[in-house]
């Protein structure tokens, strides 16, 4: 699976197409008719056209040839020879010498075929030249005299030339730092990096001795799938090699992974009697660590005859993308995706729509963690060259039109393998040609604001589940406060571990809560500051049975020093836990302040009556019965843990409610 190297020069697809266009018969036929000219040629230029079209006719190119030059030595502005001889040249892939012959043909007599300003604008285009190929392409579209059968090819060339023109105008900062540690001596590519940006899976191509094999043995070349995990510097280790059951083929990788890292989707290549056959393939991490026998997607994804490969699967788990090659698509390789049915099998393959795919080749999806933002390659939207990284936004299920990400991410050569950390400001790729004598590494640079992904944060954690209470029937959710807006988690029923990106709205904070029946209120606050500067959230919430007489923490109510004043957050808590006073109508709760020994225990007793009697009022005041809560302070009689830390005196502070009936 090892990328392919980038190309030093390709024709353009569009530009292939024009050299058959160009050619209505082949080099062996007869000399192509003449256009028209109104001016005066040297007799002795002039008699030399037709010997050249004899010895056209004739099949003797070279004497042609030499007769069209010969008539250009006599009179360098002969339109009919800087035709002929312009003509003769591209057919035989001497483009410079095209374009030099038809330039001049132009400036003589530009409408001596209303086509060739078309041609050569392509030329030109093909080039780079763009000053030269827009003027020329748009003085063929504004010729009544030109075939408008060309007008569809010239409208795609004019649009195709401005587009370069404005990224190369325009250029976007673009600055690659090769991941340290993670890009060695050996290769590095196709890689990603899991939703929580701790773990970077990646192919590592390396020489190997098997030494197990006699002294006789040589070294070869090993592609080993691998993995690197973030550690507390804020750098990536090393990385090694997956274990069982990973490495098994000669020919696995390409990885996406879901937010809550419990399945990893790849792809396997199996050689069938000469035909390279790849498929997906999936694993999933038990509740001890360990990944399962890898398993295919399903049949009716995988196809023994076409490929599948570079899976890319939402954070949340809900769609899966890939590549194909397989019948009934818009061009070679084109971009499909599947989402998760109820029994958690996937749906027939999609294929995304013709604003995405082309009749030519899209592939290398990714799809960032905000599910909407789709980034790929591809050679058949307009660019700057060969396969171009682009992005495509679905807004209520429809996909708008793709962006080129720019120049110079984008440049005349394939560029292939973006993708794109959870904050949406660095992308991450995979090059031979940033640095001499290293092979392929990954890089990583900052991402373009106009290519950024919507803003979103990754809530992970455990439900530390109580002595008397389960896992069954236990659900999380997220709470939008602007919105009131629900996002329920889903919650592992072996681990208690839970994981979900939510899109994240401006200036909204959030509450996430454990539900379940019989349980009591557990919850977390997540400001808007907080997201925006830490997208990846750690928290846990405790999933208890209701008891009487049982003490349970109100998170993350906090007040000022020496206050009892609500803050917002407080009283979204608090406005919270009143719902679930009101969803359990027989309960009735005493609302208990406690402080640490800071200070003495006069004045923490007062205060800690004072917070208690403040979150009690407001609960009251939002329509909690009196007779339903009751409030203590007890100062700093009642500690949870030893004063004599700073996390032992943070436990102290707190406030808590007490089942009193139910």
């Amino acid at each position: 699976m090892m990328p392919k190297q980038k190309r030093r020069f390709k024709l353009s697809l569009l530009f292939l197409g024009l050299i058959v266009l160009i050619s209505w018969q082949p080099l062996h036929a007869q000399a192509p008719e003449l256009g028209e000219c109104d001016q005066e040629v040297e007799e002795i230029a002039s008699n030399q056209l037709p010997k050249a079209i004899r010895s056209w006719n004739q099949k003797n190119y070279r004497e042609a040839e030499r007769y069209l030059e010969k008539a250009l030595r006599y009179d360098a502005h002969y339109a009919d020879a800087l035709y002929l001889l312009g003509e003769l040249k591209l057919r035989q892939r001497e483009i410079v010498k095209t374009q030099f012959l038809w330039s001049l043909l132009v400036e003589e007599c530009p409408n001596y075929k209303p086509e060739i300003p078309y041609f050569l604008g392509v030329m030109y285009l093909e080039d780079n030249k763009l000053n030269k190929a827009i003027p020329l392409i748009e003085q063929f579209l504004a010729n009544p005299e030109r075939d408008f059968g060309y007008d569809k090819e010239a409208k795609a060339a004019l649009e195709e030339a401005k587009l370069k023109k404005s990224l190369l105008e325009n250029t976007v900062a673009f600055d690659p730092k090769p991941v340290q540690r993670i890009s060695t001596t050996a290769d590095e590519y196709l890689a990603t990096i899991s939703p929580d940006q701790r773990t970077i899976y990646f192919t590592r191509r390396s020489r190997k001795v098997n030494r197990k094999a006699g002294p006789a043995t040589t070294a070869r070349l090993v592609e080993e799938f691998c993995a690197s995990s973030l550690q507390a510097n804020g750098q990536f280790e090393e990385g090694a090699p997956l274990p069982s059951p990973f490495n098994t083929s000669y020919n696995e990788g390409g990885p996406s992974i879901t937010a809550d890292n419990t399945e990893l989707y790849f792809t396997v290549c199996e050689d069938l009697d000469g035909y390279k056959n790849c498929d997906i393939y999936y694993t999933e991490k038990d509740a001890y660590g360990y990944w399962s026998t890898p398993r295919s997607v399903g049949d009716h994804i995988n196809r023994i005859d076409s490929w599948e490969s570079q899976a890319s699967i939402t954070a949340n788990g809900d769609w899966l993308y890939f590549t194909s090659d397989r019948e009934g698509g818009v061009g070679g390789l084109d971009l499909y995706r599947c989402h998760r049915l109820e029994d958690g099998t996937w749906s027939a393959p999609d294929l995304l729509d013709g604003r995405v795919n082309t009749r030519y080749d899209e592939k290398s999806p990714f799809i960032h963690s905000d599910s909407q933002t789709l980034y790929f390659t591809s050679n058949g939207h307009p660019g700057l060259g060969g396969f171009d990284i682009f992005y495509a936004k679905a807004i209520d299920s429809t996909w708008q039109a793709p962006s080129n990400i720019g120049y110079p991410i984008n440049g005349e050569e394939d560029d292939l393998g973006l993708f794109v950390s959870l904050d949406g400001k660095t992308g991450y790729f995979s090059s031979n040609s940033l640095r001499a004598n290293t092979g392929w590494d990954l890089y990583s640079f900052e991402m373009p604001e106009a290519a950024r992904p919507e803003e979103v944060f990754l809530v992970q954690g455990n439900l530390d589940v109580a002595e008397g209470a389960s896992l069954e029937d236990a659900t999380v959710k997220i709470k939008n406060l602007k919105t009131k807006e629900l996002t329920e988690v889903k919650v592992d029923l072996e681990t208690g571990s839970f994981a979900r990106v939510v899109k994240r709205e401006e200036a909204s904070d959030y509450i996430v809560k454990v539900e379940k029946k019989g349980a009591a209120f557990s919850s977390r606050y997540l400001s808007a500051d907080e997201l925006k500067l830490r997208p990846n959230v750690e928290t846990s919430l405790e999933l208890a049975p209701m008891e009487v007489g049982r003490e349970y923490t109100l998170n993350d109510i906090q007040f000022e020093s020496n206050s009892s004043k609500l803050n917002p957050a407080a009283r979204s808590i608090i406005e919270e836990f009143a719902l679930f006073m009101k969803d359990n109508p027989e309960l009735s709760a005493d609302i208990q302040g406690h402080t640490d020994d800071v200070g003495d225990d006069e004045s923490n007793l007062r205060l800690s009556k004072a917070r208690a009697q403040a979150v009690y009022e407001y609960a009251i005041s939002i329509g909690i019965e009196a007779s339903r809560l009751s409030w203590h302070g007890y100062g700093e009689g009642k500690p949870l843990a030893d004063n004599a830390t700073e996390e032992g005196r943070a436990k102290n502070r707190r406030t808590v409610f007490v089942i009193t009936a139910q």
